[in-house]
């Protein structure tokens, strides 16, 4: 997904029905988006301060939850620089080498985004069907080797966008950043690649670990509501009841589905 998003909505030349339309979609184009883009730098960057700098860096789980603060992050930068292009005057978008760079960079981090989430999902389902496991297969040390293969795959996987991003001419004579004609095919072939890598598998993944998750967490809760006071042997391993009520089992599902 290339530029035109560079050009902004000129009211002046739709129909005077279409107006006030045009008028909110302006307004949100203007100050919307922009808002949410800044609370999300500054939100993600917070993120990254927390599960890297506290308590928390003990957790496995943080470092796929700073990686993807970190890929949100790059993500929204791009966005903001492709909205001070459009808005502000500020030619960045539009240049050679910028063009190319901000497209490349946004390709990463939605990779990134993506299978980061997929990457955590998979340590709670993990956590949750082979809680025996848990322990060594769910490590810190593996957590900062996962992140780090998923950076180079998006790294090496997007390179094409050096090639097939540039500057193009339209019928006015500005240059705007697009995909280059020539590689029209290409890209269409590659988009269909990308959306199975980066939508399809992924969402299907997603659902499936979630939907065992659910349903592991929730034949928990029906056990332990009927006989709370048991003790439960797990691989030959005794297990004392937890403290965990009921209200926070269905805290805990409801999580999960979320993430």
């Amino acid at each position: 997904c290339y530029a035109r998003r560079n050009q902004n909505l000129d009211i002046s030349e739709v129909p005077d029905e279409c107006s006030p339309l045009y008028g909110v979609l302006e307004f949100f184009h203007l100050y919307y988006i922009p808002t949410i883009i800044l609370i999300g730098l500054v939100g993600n960057l917070l993120s990254c301060v927390v599960f890297l700098n506290t308590h928390l860096k003990m957790r496995s789980s943080s470092y796929y939850l700073a990686a993807l603060a970190a890929a949100d992050f790059g993500f929204l930068a791009t966005l903001l620089l492709v909205w001070f292009n459009s808005n502000i005057g500020v030619e960045v978008f539009n240049k050679d080498g910028w063009c190319q760079g901000l497209v490349y960079i946004s390709s990463v981090c939605s990779f990134l985004s993506v299978w980061l989430i997929v990457a955590f999902t998979v340590e709670r389902f993990i956590a949750v069907q082979y809680p025996l496991h848990r322990p060594h297969m769910c490590t810190v040390a593996r957590a900062k080797a996962i992140v780090g293969c998923l950076v180079v795959i998006a790294l090496l996987s997007h390179l094409y966008s050096f090639v097939t991003a540039g500057l193009v001419t339209l019928n006015d004579g500005t240059q705007v950043c697009d995909m280059l004609e020539d590689y029209r095919e290409t890209m269409r072939i590659i988009n269909i690649v990308d959306s199975l890598v980066t939508l399809i598998i992924p969402l299907i993944l997603i659902i499936i670990m979630n939907t065992m998750i659910t349903r592991n967490l929730l034949k928990f809760s029906r056990r332990f509501k009927h006989n709370p006071d048991s003790m439960t042997v797990v691989d030959g391993m005794s297990m004392e009841r937890s403290d965990i009520n009921l209200n926070q089992i269905h805290i805990c599902i409801l999580t999960e589905l979320l993430l």
